[in-house]
């Protein structure tokens, strides 16, 4: 990961960005909504302030390893409440329960207090470590904004017993400040699923989480601590220029003046010693930029552990520390940087840049990734819309040509202690504007499909039609083995993001053959999914009453948009276009299939549910129609499947033959769709076998929404 990383500091260096070298003591904490305490001259806590997530991670905090954090810190639960204590289970009762939501509203003292006078508080470790306030000591009379931090340094308890009493203000304090605070949160929603009601339970009593085996009662709340008296300082601690300027001010703390070969640039040079920066990173949490364990008998074999075992300069390590940390910044999300899943359902993340203009406003990732944005979840087309802006303003960049690169890393966490770049590639502008275009174009390569997907609150929903997907839902299409008609999923291993870039970005021959690896993996874990779809699909329109609300979520629908997208692209990528294969012989047993489903279905309402209300006309419909029931034969025997068809529709095709009245319009229409498609097929080789294509081709067919149907 070291040489990727360093090639990026050295691009990015060669187009004149200057990034701050960062102090590798000095993090960006993880997100999560908390409290800023503010600690008066007396060193007691007097306020507490709400800070959301968003802000929080903007913060900063001083730490070795994953230890000695300050002033972002995490502690125990104030109180010790067994685990089986009742209040728990009546806590969580009440906040799941409509009617009794509202516990909270003015009773948090009522609630808690009886528990609080009954328990002792938890034991705390101290609020500063010796290490925290040493390290925050050295920037003594470096800067005179960092007089806040050093007044806060010396008002925290240092010794057990002052942390002791301490923590007990505390918590009194939160007895008094949360009612507001909970109150003040009711009727807003929540980003993160997380209630106000839940954080303070957590903050007060913890949250049951099980840790080696073992169920314990933890806090992950984070509190961020500041001085009451701050508008007096010229910088206030909670504020994210602070940790700048601890980053600048604070020491190495290395040795001076040990020279050595730099593995890195292999050049003698000034060597880092001691361990590798362990940044934060958006999507991944704290990555080891080098990560040896010690304790591991083999690594002991040449006696090198840490920065031995890779020798580099202390300027190499530095730069590749504060170029990874520019490219990750707030303000160039969806620039350089994205989230993206892997095929463990966690989170990469993802870096791209151009190699010769990093610092262009062009959304990149959003192009390798996904679109970051707060839309509709029923908007269409936004991958789309937005790969267009982005191959736009390639093409109107000044100073790039066809052959100008694109970078992408995507690092990705082995386990707690590793990182690795998994994913080390370029692209040209002239290949990604192309395939982008291809894209959309093989998208296309469909026929005729909408379905319903619910608006935002308060909004009607709206129709939906298969468009661009984006690698994010690519990847996240095959996350899942879908089961039992689509009604159930059981979670798999995914895709590598490689693959997904292979069919999206590869040349003719490397796409070629992802898209039989897709067609492949597309019938296996999707198959069920679009049958059992598409079967109620049928039912719906002959109903006007949309079967898949109750049946099929919204991410299912969406799952069932991005399939058909993505088998639309691979018939592409093989070369078999919608003009040739939608008058296919397979494609027409597909629409057989689905027409029966349609007459079955009206059979069943006119004479089944003759007379009957129209509740009772739907139960009138059993669960699988039969063109539904053949669609897993035909899919492997075309021509056996279509051959059951015919001697069990006679008995539906004779009565919609004879049938006379107002409710039978739709009937006589798919008759006569029957005949349109029966002469499609008369003259055409059906194949016995049907290959992944055929397939692909037969579900499309079963799928399509033909016109005037309504």
């Amino acid at each position: 990961m070291l040489n990727e990383l360093y090639q990026l500091s050295r691009n990015l260096q060669q187009c004149g960005i200057v990034f701050g070298t960062l102090h590798q003591d000095v993090k960006t904490p993880g997100k999560g909504d908390g409290f800023i305490i503010e600690v008066d001259k007396q060193g007691q806590p007097v306020n507490i302030e709400f800070t959301e997530s968003t802000k929080m991670a903007k913060l900063w905090t001083i730490r070795k390893g994953k230890h000695n954090s300050f002033p972002y810190v995490k502690i125990k639960p104030l109180w010790d409440l067994d685990l089986d204590d009742s209040l728990r289970d009546y806590l969580k009762y009440v906040r799941n329960k409509k009617e009794t939501k509202n516990i909270y509203a003015g009773k948090i003292k009522e609630i808690f207090e009886p528990v609080c006078n009954d328990k002792e508080l938890n034991k705390h470790d101290v609020i500063i470590s010796k290490w925290a306030k040493t390290k925050i000591q050295t920037l003594r009379d470096k800067d005179e904004k960092l007089d806040a931090l050093l007044q806060l340094s010396g008002r925290l308890p240092g010794d057990g017993n002052k942390t002791t009493k301490f923590i007990a203000i505390l918590a009194s304090l939160f007895l008094q400040k949360m009612q507001a605070f909970i109150d003040e949160g009711f009727g807003k929603s929540e980003k993160d699923g997380k209630t106000r009601q839940e954080i303070i339970e957590t903050v007060i009593i913890g949250k049951i989480k099980k840790e080696k085996g073992k169920e314990k009662a933890v806090c992950d709340v984070p509190l961020f601590f500041d001085i009451s008296d701050w508008p007096q300082y010229s910088c206030r601690v909670a504020d994210p220029a602070m940790g700048k300027l601890v980053g600048a001010n604070l020491p190495s703390g290395q040795q001076s003046g040990k020279l050595g070969i730099s593995a890195l640039e292999g050049q003698k040079k000034v060597l880092h010693l001691g361990p590798y920066p362990d940044p934060t990173l958006p999507a991944v949490g704290i990555v080891y930029l080098f990560s040896m364990n010690e304790v591991i008998p083999c690594h002991d074999r040449y006696r090198l552990i840490g920065s031995k075992i890779f020798p580099s300069s202390r300027d190499a390590v530095a730069t590749v520390h504060g170029a990874l940390q520019w490219c990750v910044a707030d303000e160039r999300r969806g620039k350089t940087w994205q989230g993206v899943p892997n095929m463990k359902r966690k989170q990469d993340l993802l870096i791209s840049y151009l190699e010769e203009k990093p610092e262009n406003a062009i959304e990149l990732a959003s192009l390798f990734a996904a679109p970051d944005i707060e839309e509709s979840i029923t908007a269409e087309a936004v991958y789309e819309n937005k790969s267009k802006t982005v191959c736009d303003a390639l093409r109107g960049a000044p100073g790039l040509n066809d052959n100008s690169q694109v970078n992408v890393l995507v690092i990705s966490k082995v386990d707690e202690g590793r990182a690795q770049v998994v994913l080390s590639t370029a692209y040209s502008r002239k290949n990604i504007i192309q395939s982008v275009e291809g894209w959309t174009t093989a998208t296309d390569n469909r026929p005729s499909f909408s379905l319903w997907l619910p608006g935002k609150k308060g909004e009607k929903a709206k129709q939906a039609e298969p468009s661009s997907p984006s690698p994010t839902d690519v990847m996240k299409c095959f996350q899942n083995q879908w089961i039992k008609n689509g009604l159930d999923k059981r979670d798999v291993t995914g895709l590598y993001l490689r693959h997904v870039y292979d069919l999206y970005l590869g040349d003719t021959f490397i796409a070629r053959q992802a898209a039989n690896n897709f067609l492949t993996l597309s019938l296996q874990r999707l198959s069920e999914l679009l049958i059992g779809y598409g079967g109620s699909d049928h039912i719906s329109k002959a109903l006007k009453f949309e079967v898949m609300k109750k049946k099929y979520s919204t991410d299912a629908r969406k799952t069932v948009l991005n399939a058909i997208s993505i088998l639309a692209i691979t018939l592409y990528k093989l070369g078999i276009k919608k003009e040739v294969y939608m008058k296919n012989a397979a494609f027409n047993v597909g629409r057989m299939l689905a027409l029966a489903d349609k007459l079955h279905c009206e059979y069943c309402i006119n004479v089944r549910g003759k007379n009957e209300t129209d509740e009772e006309k739907k139960k009138s419909i059993p669960a699988q129609l039969i063109g539904n029931a053949l669609m897993r034969t035909a899919l492997d025997n075309p021509l056996k499947g279509l051959s059951l068809l015919s001697e069990r529709l006679l008995i539906y095709q004779a009565w919609a033959t004879k049938a006379q009245g107002d409710n039978v319009g739709l009937a006589k229409w798919v008759l006569g769709q029957m005949g349109h498609v029966s002469a499609e097929l008369e003259n055409a080789d059906i194949p016995r076998q049907a290959d992944d294509a055929v397939k692909a081709q037969i579900l499309l067919g079963y799928l399509a929404h033909i016109k005037n149907e309504d």
